[in-house]
């Protein structure tokens, strides 16, 4: 009995302590707000345009041509090689802020769209020599000696990759200004709920044409020939390849941010120097798409008998899943404002961990990331 009565009041004492948690928090958001005087010289209505470079993380399952352990052998760099290189992507960000006067929330939608398009192109090729053998003539009496010549073969490698990717990212927040001077005398912060949208899709193409190797066979008429085309006879593989994906996320979900902004020196009435920060999290829920086709065709040069093509059939994938992405991000930037406007530059990263299924012939998510430096800049309406 005592035992029960123990355990009650521990319960009891962790729910008096979690309610007292949460009411200090609540009681805190709700007057921070009054903090300071100048929140109510704020404009109500801020719209903002930025700019930015973005570096896109998440490699795709690769894809080897037939030949590739030969190609490797004779020296030619693989197409695994530049298949995952993809050029920065550029692209446009825009939000729109309201903050009712004296009210402390603020209402906000942002919308972020980039797009990359890079393709690479290798193509190699090197002279590969069989051993020297004699170059005789003959007539109905005798044979002349007439020198020796050394077969050559010109392998090459001819490779190229095209890849595109682009994505949007929509965000609807709700904000509560958690006040000036709550984290400090110069501190701004507004802890933000909403949802977020996000689209995400890559293509790419890669082909390949390989004829790495070659063999001399000197076995048929050592050191006698009649016409220069019987000297040797020339072995040689070749092959082409292509290969055709496209991946596709669509996906929303609840989302949290928080982002501050410290003043560094001066006034907002004056200019100010200040950096910003700030995290954000959601969990997105969609759908998630792949279609990837490849083929490839392999010929044997045999010197004896002529060519042999080796076709493998067309292979084609269509793969759909519903998924459950986890999001995080983050920024910094140092910005310089007034009290109706504002310009900032800095660094920021976006992660969609498992958003997409980069394999070849299965499933295989992949974490695809956003990151690299923006800028924008923020004008006031109203007050």
């Amino acid at each position: 009995m005592s035992e029960l009565v123990t355990r009650q009041n521990k319960q009891g004492d962790t729910r008096s302590n979690l309610l007292t948690t949460t009411s200090a928090v609540v009681i805190a958001i709700c007057i921070a707000p009054s903090a300071d005087a100048f929140a109510a010289d704020r404009p109500t209505v801020w719209l903002e345009l930025g700019y930015h470079f973005d570096t896109m993380t998440g490699s795709a399952g690769s894809y080897l041509p037939p030949l590739d352990a030969l190609t490797r052998a004779g020296g030619f760099p693989s197409l695994t090689e530049i298949e995952n290189i993809l050029g920065r992507s550029r692209g446009a960000e825009g939000s729109i802020s309201f903050e009712p006067k004296g009210s402390g929330w603020i209402f906000t939608v942002s919308a972020n769209y980039a797009r990359s398009h890079s393709t690479r192109k290798v193509h190699q090729q090197k002279q590969i020599f069989g051993l020297p053998v004699r170059k005789t003539l003959q007539d109905a009496n005798t044979a002349f000696y007439n020198g020796t010549i050394t077969p050559v073969f010109t392998g090459y490698a001819d490779q190229s990759t095209d890849n595109r990717e682009a994505h949007t990212i929509v965000d609807f927040q709700v904000g509560r200004d958690i006040g000036v001077g709550l984290l400090g005398r110069y501190t701004d912060s507004t802890i933000s709920f909403g949802a977020r949208y996000a689209q995400l899709n890559t293509k790419s193409q890669s082909e390949a044409h390989d004829a790495p190797d070659a063999f001399f066979d000197h076995s048929t008429r050592p050191g006698y020939v009649i016409h220069p085309k019987y000297y040797v006879q020339i072995h040689n593989h070749a092959s082409a390849a292509l290969a055709n994906r496209y991946a596709n996320l669509r996906a929303i979900g609840p989302s949290i941010s928080m982002s501050n902004t410290t003043a560094i020196n001066g006034d907002p009435a004056d200019g100010q120097i200040a950096v910003d920060w700030g995290v954000n999290a959601a969990v997105l829920f969609g759908r998630q798409q792949t279609r990837v086709s490849h083929q490839s065709t392999v010929q044997y040069l045999d010197g004896y008998h002529g060519i042999k093509n080796i076709a493998a059939a067309p292979i084609t994938h269509t793969r759909a899943r519903h998924v459950t992405i986890p999001n995080l991000g983050g920024f910094a930037a140092l910005s310089y404002r007034f009290t109706n406007a504002k310009l900032s530059l800095g660094y920021r990263g976006d992660f969609f961990f498992g958003a997409m299924d980069r394999g070849l012939d299965t499933r295989h998510s992949v974490t695809t990331g956003y990151h690299g430096p923006f800028a924008t800049i923020s004008i006031g309406l109203g007050g």
